[in-house]
């Protein structure tokens, strides 16, 4: 035979493997628990395919396999605005998410959120910043939208331990 005769053989008996193995893999579920918000959860499932899960429409049909997140959105109405905040990574316990065949995955992630503060001494001057994290440690963007517009930069407020304000200013981006 031929090197390029092999070479065939080789690519076919490979893609029929990888299509055996995709078809016999079992289906699984998953459900958001994020206590009231509307998320949605875009997994990457497999090296091209990607599936999305929204919290409202129940459980999701998914493949029983190791899911990794790409993208998670938290969604809200509160007093007649629309509230918005995306998380692009790191995420926590959602970095892998084990489907296994028959059941069902529960995902919480979400509100609360946790804002944690990150304060940098830099000789004569102290850098403030902040992190935005959900209930599964999945970290959010420093900013949300408020009706599809960025909400104005987060206020600071530095107090004593007697209650006495002493300083008041507001987060800058950039």
């Amino acid at each position: 035979m031929k090197k390029k005769d092999i070479w065939i053989s080789l690519a076919i008996i490979a893609a029929s493997v990888a299509v055996i193995h995709y078809y016999t893999q079992g289906k699984g579920y998953i459900e958001i628990d994020t206590g009231g918000t509307d998320a949605t959860l875009q997994l990457r499932s497999s090296l091209f395919g990607n599936t999305t899960i929204s919290s409202g429409a129940g459980s999701a049909e998914v493949r029983a396999i190791i899911h990794r997140p790409r993208h998670l959105r938290m969604a809200t109405k509160h007093d007649g605005h629309n509230y918005q905040i995306d998380s692009d990574g790191p995420w926590g316990s959602l970095s892998k998410i084990n489907v296994k065949k028959n059941v069902t995955t529960s995902l919480r992630c979400g509100p609360p959120f946790v804002i944690k503060p990150n304060i940098h001494n830099n000789g004569n001057r102290i850098l403030i910043d902040f992190a935005i994290f959900g209930q599964a440690g999945e970290q959010y963007r420093k900013y949300a939208l408020k009706n599809n517009q960025t909400i104005s930069g987060a206020r600071l407020r530095i107090i004593d331990e007697a209650g006495n304000v002493l300083e008041t200013s507001k987060f800058q981006y950039g």
